[in-house]
């Protein structure tokens, strides 16, 4: 399960935990901080945007994770 409930502290390469509308829990790769929230990877390419206030269960650091600058540029 995931280490770490805090929003502001997910980074790319960081394995996020979301939940679907219909109430299912699923992960996914953090890969870029987007206008409205984290876009993640789920798989096969397959995106999917993680917000704050909508469906974000958690996170757990990864080995090799690294600060998303270019995202937090763009959306300041």
């Amino acid at each position: 399960m995931w280490e770490d409930e805090l929003f502001d502290e997910i980074q790319v390469g960081d394995k996020v935990w979301y939940e679907t509308p219909q109430g299912q829990t699923f992960t996914a790769k953090a890969v870029m901080q987007g206008p409205h929230g984290w876009v993640c990877n789920r798989g096969q390419g397959q995106p999917v945007v993680v917000n704050e206030g909508a469906n974000y269960l958690g996170h757990k650091k990864a080995k090799n994770r690294q600060p998303d600058y270019l995202g937090k540029w763009l959306n300041a």
